[in-house]
């Protein structure tokens, strides 16, 4: 009884002199190290910029104040970065990717390309969602979502073509929740769009928040529906999913926008420890409410409005357990998407 005593107090005592070595042994894993942030675009877009970004600021929270880089390996439409970092990139915490979420909705329409799970990824956060709006010329009579499905008149949607905010968002609400949209194809960006409305050659505009935002600031159009992700001074709006019945349609919007509600991720290949793994989640977790990083991100005109790691998991899991039939359906209305 006295043998079996003793060695019960010996595995305590080695439990608490080896415990804090096995912690610092982790803490000092990064000191001296460079973790490298892969991009899958050149620096100049949203995800290109979040992604620099965070690597100017990552390294003061992880410990051991690693160096911190960015990798620039454009192509494939972020398919080359993922399939990269998912495959190729060591499994020792040191590289991480700055995704593009919409890379699961390639996986869901089984592109050749793609060999990954977004689900099998570990993801550390977001730095929050992209909002969109849909809107109207200031004007124009409609007043609600309701004004756009009893139109006497076809309203004319500006569309820069399938894949953008412009073309799959009015598509849909045409499609499948009754909006009276006519979509005018072939303009070059948003700005264009945006002059066709101020000169009354088209009626209504989908796009990301912040453009529709501005018009709206200027009195030159009425915004009537936005996305899932709230948008300042626009949450009252009918949200786009929720305009439609259930059904196909339903989940072709879930696709469409968890994407966008994810916005600018970052995550790390499976097989990372945990441990390693939990130190970058907590790093992430404090870099996005720190100061200085807010401060740097306001000139850089980035948003921030981060989601925790379990958020991204949870929506990435929602997104790729979509009914069959919405699945099957997805390439006739959705153009996967190349920006970045």
């Amino acid at each position: 009884m006295r043998r079996v005593c003793w060695s019960g107090l010996l595995a305590c005592c080695l439990t608490v002199v080896l415990g804090p070595q096995a912690a610092q042994a982790q803490a000092d894993f990064y000191k001296g190290k460079t973790v490298t942030v892969i991009v899958g675009t050149r620096v100049g877009g949203s995800i290109g910029n979040t992604s620099l970004l965070i690597s100017r600021h990552l390294g003061r929270f992880i410990p051991g104040n690693p160096t911190v880089i960015l990798r620039q390996m454009p192509g494939g439409a972020h398919l080359n970065a993922t399939n990269h970092v998912y495959n190729v990139a060591d499994t020792d915490g040191l590289t991480i990717l700055g995704s593009n979420p919409a890379i699961a909705m390639a996986q869901l329409a089984k592109v050749q390309q793609v060999r990954f799970d977004v689900k099998q990824f570990q993801w550390l956060g977001s730095t929050g969602p992209d909002g969109t709006l849909f809107a109207v010329r200031a004007n124009l009579p409609y007043k609600s979502f309701k004004d756009l499905q009893t139109a006497k008149e076809e309203i004319v949607v500006g569309s820069t073509g399938p894949g953008s905010n412009s073309h799959d968002v009015p598509l849909l609400l045409k499609e499948f929740a009754g909006a009276r949209f006519k979509l005018l194809t072939g303009f070059q960006a948003n700005g264009d769009i945006r002059l066709a409305l101020e000169r009354g050659e088209a009626d209504g505009w989908s796009a990301l928040a912040t453009p529709v935002r501005q018009a709206a600031a200027a009195g030159a159009v009425r915004p009537l529906v936005r996305g899932r992700s709230p948008v300042k001074g626009f949450d009252h709006l009918p949200v786009d999913e929720d305009l439609t019945p259930p059904g196909i349609g339903k989940s072709l919007m879930i696709i469409r926008g968890t994407p966008l509600a994810i916005g600018k991720p970052f995550g790390v290949r499976p097989g990372v420890p945990a441990d390693r793994v939990a130190m970058l989640r907590e790093a992430f977790a404090k870099v996005v409410r720190d100061p200085q990083f807010l401060a740097d991100a306001e000139k850089m005109q980035i948003d921030i409005d981060p989601l925790t790691a379990e958020q991204v998991t949870k929506d990435f899991a929602a997104m790729m357990s979509q009914p069959q039939e919405a699945i099957d359906a997805m390439l006739k209305y959705i153009k996967l998407e190349s920006g970045g």
